[in-house]
């Protein structure tokens, strides 16, 4: 199989999308007929202001404590903040496989079942010796070393505690119990609660371990709560939302099939993090704003996923495309592909990708 080459441009590659859509293999043999694979690269469909994100939360769009204004987080398509990676592409492999070679058994379960609930982790790795010599190539040799490792989203970047995150990066889900100080305290809802003053439940957060354990409202009601482990669970019986019906809050707004059950392209793990992880609007008692609107200004993808395999959107041309600035006019309202009107399939193949935020 082919992985699909950059989108360089429309004189090179004018028609990209077509080009793209050869890069998706169904697998045969062995019972893999429904095994869907794409490698390439693609619109980058995370979003989020991330200069201000990482400024201790110093959001440009909402209120004076860093909330949004009722308007700005009930339209899941407006985009108050730039789209720090509004522009970029990212190398993706993408596989879609049935749910019965997901669970243990094989069979598909019902969402009451705890069987068809599963919980996945990923690894980056890279061996342990590099030698470099100049004007040679470098050699690398020796075992792989684990130095990355992703469940849930933001859990090193806002939860763990800065002098362990490379401790937790090197760790395996499965020893996850000795970071449960972090889990049940996050340093980030006490520097949060510190700078802006609002009310944050108190530690222990018990109300967070449902985010690193087996349990309910990810896992069906009565399930029995697992050790603590960063894996992003999926119940596996819980049917796709439509389209239209579909919330960007996903779980916290009603929508069971979002993150974190599962975590889809359009859901705002910034925006829920925060709410859950800082504000505690798990805890009724902090189930009211400022807490319920706590977000970085940044609703939606700066171009929305495709609805059928490989989800992604294709890639941005390498010639035309444009990164938001705090300066430009935010979130590229007036660019018809971001539109919630807009089809979600791929543009036509003439348009060559994803098209740029209009120049002023």
């Amino acid at each position: 199989m082919i992985a699909v080459p950059s989108n360089v441009g429309p004189r090179t590659m004018p028609d990209y999308n077509a080009l793209a859509g050869q890069g998706i293999y169904s697998l045969q043999g062995n019972g893999a007929s429904d095994v869907r694979v794409f490698a390439g690269t693609a619109a980058d469909p995370f979003f989020i202001d991330l200069g201000a994100t990482f400024d201790s939360l110093n959001y440009r769009a909402g209120t004076g404590v860093e909330a949004l204004t009722p308007a700005q987080d009930a339209n899941d398509q407006l985009n108050s903040a730039p789209n720090s990676v509004a522009g970029f592409n990212v190398n993706t492999i993408a596989i879609e496989v049935p749910i019965t070679m997901l669970t243990s058994d094989g069979v598909i379960h019902a969402a009451t079942d705890p069987k068809g609930t599963i919980g996945v982790w990923a690894t980056t790795s890279r061996t342990e010796i590099t030698i470099r010599i100049p004007r040679k190539p470098a050699q690398n040799f020796g075992n792989l070393a684990q130095i990355q490792r992703f469940g849930n989203p933001l859990i090193n970047e806002l939860i763990i505690g800065t002098g362990s995150k490379d401790f937790w990066s090197m760790s395996e889900p499965v020893n996850d119990s000795q970071f449960a100080a972090f889990d049940l305290d996050p340093l980030i809802a006490r520097v949060f609660n510190a700078v802006y003053g609002f009310k944050i439940p108190t530690p222990p957060r018990t109300d967070l371990l449902p985010l690193v354990t087996y349990a309910a409202p990810i896992a069906p009601k009565g399930t029995a709560a697992g050790p603590i482990a960063d894996l992003m669970r999926l119940n596996t019986g819980v049917p796709p939302t439509p389209e239209s019906q579909r919330k960007r809050l996903g779980l916290i707004a009603g929508d069971a099939a979002g993150f974190p059950n599962g975590r889809r392209l359009t859901d705002d793990v910034v925006d829920i993090v925060e709410r859950v992880g800082i504000g505690g609007i798990l805890n009724p008692r902090f189930d009211v704003a400022p807490n319920i609107l706590l977000g970085d200004g940044v609703n939606a993808p700066d171009v929305p996923p495709q609805e059928t395999f490989p989800y992604v959107h294709f890639a941005y041309s390498g010639r035309d495309s444009r990164h938001s600035s705090p300066g430009d006019a935010t979130g590229c309202g007036d660019q018809p592909t971001s539109s919630s009107s807009q089809n979600s399939a791929a543009p036509p193949a003439n348009q060559g990708g994803p098209q740029p935020c209009p120049v002023n």
